[in-house]
């Protein structure tokens, strides 16, 4: 939550149409265990799971849902990284790949936004190349210890003079949030807000009562391939 509201805060198409407009996005955490979806694709299982939270939300709701997808093994853990996280902890999901050559992986953030109960969901997918390492302990949570994006090199290169590559774990929020998965996502989520304000301000507002998705741009094409 406090990577959205900082990639939300620093990208400015999220303020209202007037000047002194308030922002449009004021995000409140929903903890509730929402029946998943068993399905490996991320976009899918977004989707459905934001269709049952808006409803308990009573309104405009957002669910993000993650894969972390290892080359070796075809694309597992993929969305189920949650669980092997839970039980595995980082070093046993770097592990997991101790026999393979190939360290290689692609971590995938598809947030999906309902902007009223029942109403068709549009989704934004972000896609982050890398490899997983030894667990670097440091910030973040999660897997953050083990992914190095492959766009990350730290050019303060060794007496070797070799770059030294960094995980998301030794990053600050704001360096993460550039290069990974769900900055991606949430940066086209931003754009669409902007692009569609106006509507959503004035929903939020209370100004006008439109069914659904009436009004809005809910054209897939946000949503990396």
């Amino acid at each position: 939550m406090r990577e959205v509201e900082q990639i939300l805060a620093e990208h400015g198409a999220t303020r209202g149409p007037e000047p002194d407009s308030d922002s449009l996005v004021h995000l409140q955490l929903l903890t509730v265990d929402l029946p998943e979806l068993q399905e490996v694709n991320t976009e899918a299982i977004a989707k459905d799971k934001v269709l049952l939270a808006s409803q308990l939300a009573g309104g405009p709701c957002l669910v993000e849902d993650t894969s972390l997808c290892f080359t070796a093994l075809g694309g597992m853990p993929g969305p189920y990284i949650k669980w092997f996280q839970d039980k595995l902890k980082a070093d046993g999901l770097y592990n997991i790949l101790a026999a393979y050559e190939d360290k290689s992986a692609t971590a995938v953030c598809t947030l999906a936004f309902a902007p009223t109960p029942h109403a068709d969901p549009v989704l934004f997918t972000g896609e982050c190349h890398g490899h997983i390492v030894p667990p670097k302990p440091g910030r973040g949570f999660g897997w953050d210890s083990i992914f190095v994006p492959s766009e990350n090199t730290n050019e303060d290169a060794g007496n070797d003079g070799e770059n030294t590559n960094r995980p998301f774990s030794q990053m600050t929020t704001a360096e993460k949030s550039k290069l990974s998965h769900r900055g991606k996502a949430v940066r086209k989520w931003a754009d669409w807000l902007g692009a569609n304000q106006e509507a959503l301000f004035q929903r939020q507002e209370g100004n006008v009562r439109l069914p659904g998705h009436k009004g809005l741009d809910f054209k897939s094409t946000y949503s990396e391939q």
